[in-house]
């Protein structure tokens, strides 16, 4: 813990009881895994030019790509040094892929649970409870370190439904449901970071997720369905990811009212909550999706302006 920098209470889902938020991210890899064995890794994803296999390789840990380790150093020095720009991660990634082309789809699955297994060891330890309000930089700016672990859900998340061209078995409604928490999650942070005391709600037919912040840091939750209040969005929990992720156009949902918001002048504060946040690697799909959430706010206002004039 020398030089480790603990963010105050509340932080979101940090404040979740350890073996509660361990079992959480596990589960959802457990979850992502049974769909990438579901699918034809040779076959091409949603991704333009990359396959399931590509798409499970960045996903991975090989010998010469183990994040988690460089992630858990920096939060016990201090959060670590800035990172590559989205432009280099992107060059990282490929040279990934590249480096790994010719892996077999076993030796990709291997990988995968090698990522799990990893953060599974790591959270029966005792550093989660010593070391989890740690701060660390990230795609997004700096997080508390159970904050930055629990975000890697929206990635597996967005990437099941990457997967379904690939003939790959739906996601389950838990993995949803903790892509979609950790996106709301990683927005009260940000909120928080620029003194924005909001609360928001993300709804969906079955529950969902929502945040209170406030200058002093956030709290997250989920919700039960037909609690929508306030300020969010509604939709199912398939288009607000994909949405977010920038998969499907904000317009069409809007239009078709496929996705609906509620109190958008307040929602609409939100909207410059991502001026300041670096392009840093280890979370460029986090990134983009809360890119996605924020920039419903702006879209929303001109389309409506459009359908009213």
């Amino acid at each position: 813990m020398v030089g480790a920098q603990l963010f105050p209470r509340p932080c979101g889902l940090a404040d979740t009881p350890i073996p509660d938020l361990g079992d959480a991210v596990v589960g959802a890899w457990d979850d992502f895994l049974a769909v990438a064995h579901s699918a034809d890794l040779t076959k091409p994803s949603r991704l333009p030019g990359w396959t399931g296999r590509d798409l499970c390789i960045h996903l991975g840990t090989w010998d010469d790509h183990d994040v988690l380790p460089g992630i858990l150093t920096a939060a016990r020095n201090g959060g670590g040094a800035r990172s590559k720009d989205a432009v280099a991660v992107n060059e990282a990634n490929a040279a990934l892929i590249a480096a790994h082309s010719s892996s077999s789809a076993e030796d990709v699955l291997a990988a995968l649970q090698r990522s799990r297994d990893a953060l599974e060891t790591w959270f029966e330890g005792p550093e989660p409870s010593e070391l989890g309000r740690a701060l660390v930089r990230s795609a997004v700016g700096e997080l508390p370190l159970l904050s930055l672990l629990s975000a890697g859900c929206y990635e597996l998340a967005v990437h099941a439904l990457d997967l379904r061209p690939c003939g790959a078995e739906p996601p389950s409604p838990f993995l949803l449901s903790r892509g979609l928490g950790a996106l709301i999650d990683v927005t009260g942070a940000l909120a928080a970071r620029h003194a924005v005391a909001i609360s928001v709600t993300a709804q969906t037919p079955t529950g969902g997720w929502s945040f209170t912040a406030t200058e002093l840091g956030w709290a997250s939750d989920e919700v039960t369905a037909g609690t929508y209040q306030g300020v969010g969005v509604r939709g199912s929990i398939a288009d607000l990811l994909d949405v977010s992720a920038g998969r499907i156009t904000l317009p069409s949902l809007l239009l078709t009212r496929r996705l609906t918001v509620q109190h958008l002048p307040q929602f609409m504060r939100l909207a410059p909550i991502l001026s300041e946040v670096p392009g840093l690697p280890g979370g460029a799909a986090l990134k983009a999706g809360v890119g996605g959430l924020s920039a419903m706010t702006g879209g929303v206002g001109k389309l409506l302006g459009k359908i009213r004039r």
